[in-house]
């Protein structure tokens, strides 16, 4: 198949999105001497959004990024691991690439997560480096009007031949996956608790009892890293909710951090569940989950926590769930009756609540890697 190759100035659709070509940078691998394009673009949609589409046809692996000065935070501390590095050169431009010129080089990192779907990229160039996040695409999910379609053709046919077998291994398996996905296929979202008990990043530490036989369980964070210790507390806690929201795909109705001077205590409410990330009066971040429900019945306060989190825990609920719990739990005795410690103002464009959705808008369209890892520079 020859060469997929587009220019300035044309609308391709990347993940779904209509996107305008602003620019073309190809880079050369100093190492290999290989090869690859990438492509600055505009979304149709929202024109001050860009992403980076990175087309590498001799190592069949397609991505697409922004650039985000946070994502640096998540190498080598939240899973990410080094798969390639080098010297990257720039041997031809083309349209709007900033102040990138032919012949300008710069080291780059790469990293991906554990299921090899996420990426993080790091160029060091003379001004300084740059920092992206992303995902990998597959072939037929990018290109123009019908060159994806075509595509997905392609995969289609040479997939036919395994399509009866695939079924009838589905039927054999179906009744037991239903019955061990169905709560999360039908809720939509995946759970805090199943992530933060299935990660080697959190330690538990105890559940808290509260009524109506509900119970919150706490989980310590444990730093993978000596250096992801370093900073302060709300860079920190920072770093372990946005960890979780990933590990959630996103799928949050409310998260923010609060803003009392002296605690950076981060709330996070799903639509089952209520989550707070604290630091604890022993100094440790703790992860405390649990129910709505035990949110709602339950008046027991946080395991080891301060005054301004154990308020900033009952302020958030109350604030953002317990309207809309009120009737899901009317038949429970609500531990709100005689609340009297305020509300908090919740802004929906806080900084955190802006991350998940993002990662729940890459999350509901990114697809499994194609397989391997980076092989050649960003």
């Amino acid at each position: 198949m020859a060469k997929r190759e587009y220019f300035v100035g044309d609308q391709i659709k990347a993940d779904g999105d209509y996107y305008t070509i602003l620019g073309k940078i190809t880079f050369r691998n100093k190492a290999d001497g290989k090869t690859w394009d990438e492509y600055r673009l505009r979304s149709v949609q929202y024109s001050n959004e860009e992403r980076w589409l990175a087309v590498d046809e001799y190592y069949k692996e397609y991505s697409i990024s922004r650039v985000d000065p946070t994502a640096v935070s998540l190498t080598g501390v939240m899973g990410y691991h080094l798969v390639d590095s080098g010297i990257e050169q720039v041997i031809a431009i083309s349209g709007d690439v900033g102040d990138v010129e032919v012949g300008d080089t710069a080291k780059f990192e790469e990293y991906e997560d554990n299921e090899e779907e996420k990426i993080v990229s790091i160029e060091d160039w003379d001004d300084g480096p740059e920092y992206s996040r992303g995902y990998y695409l597959d072939p037929w999910e990018f290109g123009k009007d019908g060159e994806s379609a075509t595509m997905h053709r392609l995969k289609s046919g040479v997939q036919i031949g395994n399509l009866v077998t695939t079924i009838l291994v589905m039927l054999i398996i179906g009744i037991a996956f239903i019955a061990e996905y169905a709560p999360t296929l039908f809720n939509g979202n995946k759970k805090i608790e199943k992530y933060v008990k299935g990660s080697s990043s959190y330690e538990y530490v105890t559940s808290i009892t509260g009524s109506e036989k509900q119970k919150a369980n706490v989980y310590e964070y444990k730093f993978s890293s000596p250096l992801s210790t370093e900073g302060t507390t709300d860079a920190q806690l920072t770093l372990v909710a946005q960890d979780i929201i990933d590990g959630v795909d996103g799928n949050t109705e409310s998260v923010q951090q609060n803003d009392e001077e002296g605690d950076q205590t981060i709330a996070i409410l799903t639509n089952k569940e209520y989550c707070i990330i604290y630091r604890g009066e022993d100094d440790k971040i703790y992860v405390q989950v649990s129910t709505r429900k035990y949110a709602y019945t339950s008046d027991q306060e946080p395991y080891h926590s301060r005054t301004r989190t154990r308020r900033y825990y009952r302020r958030f609920y109350y604030s953002t769930g317990y309207s809309s719990d009120s009737s899901t739990y009317s038949s429970s005795q609500s531990s709100y009756g005689g609340y009297s410690d305020g509300t908090i103002s919740y802004d929906s464009n806080n900084s955190l609540n802006g991350y998940s959705n993002s990662v729940r808008q890459t999350s509901a369209a990114s697809r499994s890697s194609s397989g391997g890892g980076l092989s050649s520079g960003k």
